[in-house]
């Protein structure tokens, strides 16, 4: 009997064990109650907030909405409310007066602040949405503690303060407009995304970043603001795809305490007050600014101060100053593939400690296309187009320099010009006065330099090439034709016309039987100004073009 009581105990154990692990194994779902909607309408008087009884408050139905997937949903109406919220709930405006549709575009429900916050959430575990209301009269529309915090498809009008201030939190604001403001958008903290959103209307800046935070703004539109567009002072913000038009002072700010990437924005109408100096596009530090249109600035299209700026593929054109500057305090500048016009200063001036200037087309800037003054210890000039700005290319006050595959072609005063005590090489470079006559000068030295200059076409200029007293120039291979004076020439001159593609529409590749190709000497440029590969060895040819000969494979036709 007792060994039978021992065995059913020890089957007994077995068996809670197995179900036990079984259990453990396959958990079930823990249950949770459905969420609920609550109802808002102007004037209702319900105490419950239900569909049949909605409440006239909104703050009344958040405080019922405690379970984290509820929603609170309000009909067309103004209500004046200031809302605190401090746990997960969805608010959703835009609907009828029956709660049957949605449609914020003809259905407004409007949170007037008088005066002091429209919503304030503090909410560090919890999720908010909000979506389609207009907040309007507010210190601030919405200010955000913490939280992870969602809010589309919302107008902000008429805020003291800011449309947004947001402290810290995950945040997502999307498709929602900011108008009227002393502020759109001020960060102090926290991960925030921005997207298609529109800021007009500003005292102030339309996006600032103060205190830091990781920020994305992508396919916004800032404009009329009577200060910055967008500065940022601290933190890290990627600004995409935007639109920045229409304000005083610079249309984005960025400081140097600031991480950032300027991408693929336009940036047009930035007006500067009495006095002041205001840009498209001003950085400092570490950034990069790429693939932006900057257009009709007061001052200066893009300029750098500090650190080592990239300055990529933009367009700048029909801008007061330069186009594009970096400042002496820069360190390593890259300034490449951009396009530059219609300047009232120099196209590009770059400055710095080393400074590299390759791929960019600059025309019809007043002063110089592209100027190197004030560089510390090296500049490279490589493969960029010059044409017709007051001189095409200067160098100035730079220890060493290398100019190489350079064309400055229709330049008023001169095609490059040379000054300072540097050192430097002049290599594969095509210097054309005018297409169709006389022009300018070709290379001026002003300076006693010192300078090789090898494999360059140097055509149709009042003076070829001219250096003061003093100067060290070893010259050769150079194609000199059309000059009306060529005091310096070299060795192994080329006398002969230069046979370009079309130099009346500023072409100035070569043509199969010109008399620069294959006439160089090898002075290991590997590539030409479209970089296409010049041959390893002798005879690549002279001028910033390499001409490529055309390589034809027979067809066969084949029959079935």
């Amino acid at each position: 009997m007792k060994s039978r009581s021992i065995a059913s105990t020890i089957a007994l154990g077995l068996g809670l064990s197995v179900g036990l692990l079984a259990i453990l194994a396959h958990p079930s779902k823990i249950s949770r109650a459905d969420p609920t909607i609550y109802y808002v309408r102007e004037g209702a008087s319900g105490t419950a907030c239900t569909l049949s009884e909605p409440c006239g408050s909104i703050q009344q139905a958040i405080g019922f909405a405690t379970s984290p997937d509820d929603e609170v949903r309000v009909a067309t109406g103004v209500y004046t409310e200031n809302l605190d919220i401090n746990h997960s709930v969805t608010l959703q405006g835009g609907w009828n007066s029956s709660f049957s549709a949605q449609d914020p575009t003809s259905t407004a429900t409007v949170i007037d602040g008088d005066g002091d916050h429209n919503v304030r959430i503090d909410a560090p575990a919890a999720e908010v949405a909000i979506e389609a209301v207009a907040l309007e009269n507010g210190k601030d529309g919405i200010h955000i503690d913490n939280g992870n915090v969602t809010v589309e498809r919302c107008t902000i009008r008429d805020a003291e303060k800011q449309g947004f201030e947001i402290d810290d939190g995950t945040v997502s604001i999307s498709a929602t407009q900011i108008l009227t403001a002393q502020q759109g958008i001020e960060i102090d903290g926290g991960d925030v995304r921005v997207a298609h959103v529109h800021i007009a209307h500003t005292i102030r800046e339309g996006l600032f970043i103060e205190n830091g935070g990781t920020v994305t703004v992508t396919a916004s539109t800032i404009e009329d603001c009577g200060q910055e567009g967008v500065q940022v002072d601290r933190g890290s913000l990627w600004l995409f795809d935007n639109t920045v038009r229409d304000v005083i002072s610079d249309g984005i700010r960025v400081q140097a305490d600031a991480s950032t990437s300027i991408i693929s924005n336009v940036v047009r109408g930035v007006a500067a007050n009495a006095g002041a100096d205001y840009h498209g596009i001003q950085v400092s530090g570490d950034q990069v600014v790429r693939r932006n249109v900057i257009a009709d600035v007061d001052d200066r299209g893009i300029c750098a101060r500090d650190g080592a700026p990239t300055i990529q593929d933009n367009v700048v054109h029909d801008t007061g100053g330069d186009g594009i500057r970096t400042a002496q305090t820069c360190t390593n500048v890259e300034i490449r593939g951009n396009t530059v016009y219609n300047c009232g200063n120099d196209g590009i001036d770059a400055r710095g400690d080393s400074v590299i200037v390759a791929g960019n087309t600059v025309s019809g800037c007043a002063d110089n296309g592209i100027k190197a003054d004030l560089v510390s210890h090296w500049v490279r000039i490589d493969a960029n187009w010059a044409l017709s700005n007051g001189v095409g290319i200067a160098v100035r006050d730079t220890p060493a320099f290398t100019l190489t595959n350079n064309v400055a072609g229709d330049n008023v005063s001169s095609g490059v010009e040379l000054s300072g005590t540097a050192t430097g090489l002049v290599y594969h470079n095509t210097l054309v006065g005018s297409g169709t006559g006389v022009q300018g000068d070709g290379l001026v030295i002003l300076s006693p330099l010192t300078a090789m200059l090898a494999n360059n076409i140097v055509v149709s200029h009042s003076v070829g090439i001219t250096a003061t007293t003093g100067a060290t120039l070893i010259v050769s291979n150079t194609l000199l034709w059309a000059n009306a004076d060529d005091p310096v020439s070299g060795t192994a001159v080329l006398p002969n016309p230069p046979l370009f593609v079309a130099p009346a529409q500023q072409d100035y590749h070569l043509l199969a039987d010109s008399p620069a190709v294959d006439a160089g000497i090898d002075v290991g440029v590997p590539a030409d100004v479209d970089g296409d590969s010049r041959p390893v060895g002798p005879l690549p040819d002279v001028g910033a073009d390499e001409f490529r000969h055309a390589v034809f494979f027979s067809l066969v036709l084949r029959g079935s």
